[in-house]
Parts: structure tokens; sequence; C-alpha cells
């Protein structure tokens, strides 16, 4: 996987509306709400992401080697299903708020299925907390530590760090976006990503981080191009 040289990177799948958008037009989608996304990733590199995302979970919940490859194939497979859908979605008008949330529900219902036929409850429980979240810019994450080809020991270190911030903030985010408090979730971002860089400034080198920051800081609507 080729890390963009200018230290941008092309971002995950979908594009994000702003906070006042989701409550204001009802445009809320199941990734970082507030933050808008560039370019979708090429469909190698969301690949690419997915298969990290459930090594990093398998990791976690130390699998044999067949169960980490039935979860990787059984996450993509899941991916790609809920993309096409959202994409019919969209195509028949229906992409609002309430279409959105009852689609990523049912393809959430049918990933935790798949998973409970290899995985045990729990196991199951943990990795749909997750993987369940079909998180857009938890590919984008993914992808830019991709790039910096980190050793095993560090790599699975990023890959628990960055699956705590996916699970935190989808938690706040429900919690937000139930509430309508467009503040709580834009402080729970800040507040889980600092944390996230901080684990990650640990482990990374000073111009890995210098690249992470620059790659994986918000991209409000009005901010530079191709963001």
């Amino acid at each position: 996987m080729k890390q963009p040289s200018n230290g941008k990177l092309l971002t995950g799948v979908g594009v994000l509306s702003i906070v006042g958008l989701i409550f204001l037009l009802g445009g809320a989608t199941e990734v970082s709400a507030q933050f808008r996304q560039g370019p979708q990733l090429e469909p190698e590199q969301a690949q690419a992401a997915w298969t990290l995302a459930a090594r990093g979970v398998a990791n976690e919940l130390g699998l044999s080697k067949e169960a980490t490859t039935k979860l990787m194939d059984a996450y993509k497979t899941a991916r790609e299903s809920y993309q096409k859908a959202m994409e019919e979605l969209r195509g028949t008008g229906g992409g609002g708020f309430e279409g959105s949330q009852d689609l990523a529900v049912r393809e959430r219902g049918k990933l935790e299925t798949t998973l409970k036929g290899f995985l045990n409850d729990k196991q199951a429980a943990e990795a749909i907390a997750s993987l369940g979240t079909f998180n857009g810019e938890w590919d984008r994450f993914l992808d830019v530590i991709a790039g910096f080809k980190l050793n095993d020991k560090n790599l699975f270190t990023a890959l628990a760090l960055v699956r705590t911030y996916v699970v935190d903030y989808d938690k706040a985010r429900r919690s937000a976006t139930a509430s309508q408090d467009r503040a709580s979730m834009r402080t729970a971002r800040e507040t889980h990503k600092a944390a996230l860089d901080g684990g990650l400034s640990k482990i990374f080198t000073p111009s890995q981080l210098i690249t992470w920051n620059q790659a994986t800081a918000p991209r409000m609507r009005g901010g530079p191009p191709g963001g």
C-alpha cells in the first residue's frame, strides 16, 4: 500500500456531513459525522484497511489462524454488503438519517450472526463493538498506519489503540445523536482523538507522528483543498 507523499490521505468510504447538518437536515452517517471526508479510498486500499482492522481485533481476542481468516473474510463481506446497500439506498433517495440508521442496524445484525458461527458469544460481542460500526474514519486511520510499515509489536499496539478510539467514540456519538447534542459530539471526538494521538506518539517516530497528525486532522467544510 503506497502512502501519499504529501502527507494527505485519501479518506474512507462515504462523504460525511458537518454536525449542524446532521440535526438540521437529518444527514447522519455511521462515521465521524461532524467532519467531512475527501475522496474515497481506492478499493484495494479500503480492503487492506478492513483486513488490518480484522487482524487487530483477532489479535486482541487471541484467535487462531483459522478463526482470524474467517473474521477477515466475514468483515470484508460485511463492508462490501454495507457499501452496496448504502449506494442503493441513496440511489432511491432514502439515504436520510432514519434510512441509513436502519440499514446499519440490519447490516450489523448480519455480521453478528456470521461471527457467532465461529466465535463464542463474548468474542462476537467484543468484535461487533468495533467492526459493527462500519467506520470509514477507521479505514482512513489504518491506511495511514499501513504506510508506516511498523513491526508487528508496534502495529498491533497501534491497531488496538485505534480500535479503542472507534469503540469509545461510537458510544459517545450515539449518545450525542440521541440527545441532539452537537457540542458533546464534537468534544467527545476531540477528547478521544487526543487520547489516541497520545498513545500513538509513544510508538511512532517524530516524522511518522507529523504525517499522522496532518493526515488525520479534522477536515471541516471550507478547509484545505483535497482534505
